[in-house]
């Protein structure tokens, strides 16, 4: 069996639950018909033996782990228009109201560009993991950066713990408190870098678990920034992978049950091919999502420790079934929230299979 990573089932594979239900797409289909989803494993399963497909996305990992500059800025580029397509789905910027906004994982900052050119009064702060460490160049325009504050961090060096005491943690590790509550629009868009520099530097045979480890933190990481620095009834907008499973599903119940008006969109603009797709929850954390908020945001810092020092010796561990019950179960997924699920991914699983069946017959796979 060809061993790339573009369908993802090994983590379909890892969605048991206590109960043992599987939240993935095979749980979705044996209790509705969803002809987007029965239509979109058939399409995984076709691309999961060709070998031509692994020479494709491990040259396009290569590409991501060594980008030169033609290709960062095609990103930047491209990433202007993913933003387009966003706003164009949802309306979530504003042309004219002043806006303040948060960007984190920003580089190369094709996000934040779209945002301060569409409005001429907008505001930005952007959060980037140094390129040191294994990110990506800033490249916003420099006419742009008037308006625009550029902050070069790895997110997971903020102390955003339960336990924290401020009296006791140095300032530069926390969480600047003038970001809190005060954002309009948080973009929480970053992603692992497979390049990450991690502190400690992992034996061999520990690097799948830290990476591991390391991707789920910063979802989550970056899941609390957003719901601390939203304002009430703003927007956040986040990026997240295959929706049909565990975890993604559980987030995606999260975001829409703190906003008043939820919306999934799948770019076409970039990755058409991969699970990926952005939750813009409008009118998130306003005072009627108070008390769910603050439920939330204590099981999301709790779940953070484990994350970072759990596993064995302490070097972190992944997210685990049944680590996010607090927010829903997988079976209060499959039962309560399904049809709300398929009516939100629809479009997701929709544009997953055109883009599949465009990198099908560009390489000729029947």
């Amino acid at each position: 069996m060809a061993q790339h990573s573009y369908p993802a089932l090994a983590h379909i594979a890892e969605n048991l639950t206590e109960e043992g239900l599987i939240l993935g797409p095979s749980a979705i289909l044996a209790r509705r018909y969803v002809p987007e989803l029965q239509e979109l494993l058939a399409m995984r399963s076709k691309g999961w033996n060709e070998e031509t497909l692994d020479d494709h996305f491990k040259w396009q990992r290569t590409v991501a782990d060594n980008p030169d500059k033609e290709v960062a800025s095609t990103w930047f580029h491209m990433m202007k228009k993913v933003m387009q397509e966003i706003d164009l789905a949802s309306g979530c910027i504003s042309p004219l109201k002043p806006i303040e906004f948060l960007d984190v994982g920003c580089s190369s900052g094709g996000l934040s560009s779209y945002v301060l050119r569409k409005n001429r009064h907008a505001r930005g702060t952007g959060i980037s993991l140094p390129a040191v460490q294994g990110g990506h160049i800033f490249l916003l325009e420099e006419s742009f950066l008037p308006r625009y504050e550029f902050i070069e961090k790895d997110i997971l060096a903020y102390d955003i713990s339960p336990f924290r005491s401020d009296s006791t943690t140095v300032s530069s590790q926390r969480l600047p408190g003038r970001f809190l509550r005060r954002f309009s629009l948080v973009l929480l868009g970053e992603s692992a870098s497979r390049t990450y520099h991690h502190p400690v530097e992992p034996a061999p045979e520990d690097r799948k678990t830290v990476y591991g480890a390391y991707r789920d933190s910063l979802l989550i990481t970056q899941l609390i920034i957003g719901l601390e620095t939203v304002c009430p009834g703003g927007t956040i907008v986040m990026r997240l992978s295959h929706v049909e499973c565990w975890p993604s599903a559980i987030l995606l119940y999260l975001l829409d049950h703190l906003s008043d008006k939820l919306t999934v969109h799948k770019p076409r603009t970039m990755h058409a091919s991969r699970g990926t797709c952005f939750v813009i929850a409008k009118g998130a954390c306003g005072m009627q999502h108070a008390k769910a908020r603050q439920q939330y945001l204590s099981g999301l810092r709790e779940l953070l420790v484990q994350l970072r020092s759990g596993g064995r010796g302490g070097r972190g561990r992944m997210i685990l079934p049944g680590d996010l019950d607090f927010v829903a179960t997988a079976e209060t997924i499959l039962t309560e929230y399904l049809d709300r699920l398929i009516e939100l991914g629809r479009g997701v699983w929709s544009t997953q299979v055109q883009g599949l069946d465009r990198l099908f017959r560009k390489k000729g796979i029947q």
